[in-house]
């Protein structure tokens, strides 16, 4: 995790018990936070079902942070091309 002004970046590749760890740290935390990134970059793919409903959870909390992951209906995944989907509020 890196904090730049108020914007955390994350890495997507975490582990499920990185996660709760994540979940902690971010939730103590959340009035002060005002989007959450990748801090790998472009093309890197979350490992980790958890960390999306997470962020979706998170995002539940505070609908006016900005999460990458969630904001556009498409993620580049690098070689292995497009993920989409669609999001109900």
């Amino acid at each position: 995790m890196v904090f730049d002004g108020e914007r955390l970046n994350i890495a997507y590749d975490l582990k499920f018990e990185e996660l709760s760890e994540l979940k902690a740290f971010i939730m103590s935390r959340l009035a002060y936070i005002e989007a959450i990134g990748c801090e790998d970059g472009a093309g890197v793919v979350p490992t980790s079902s958890a960390l999306m409903a997470f962020l979706i959870s998170v995002k539940r909390s505070k609908p006016l942070i900005k999460i990458d992951l969630l904001e556009n209906s498409s993620f580049d995944m690098g070689k292995l091309g497009k993920a989409y989907w669609i999001c109900h509020e």
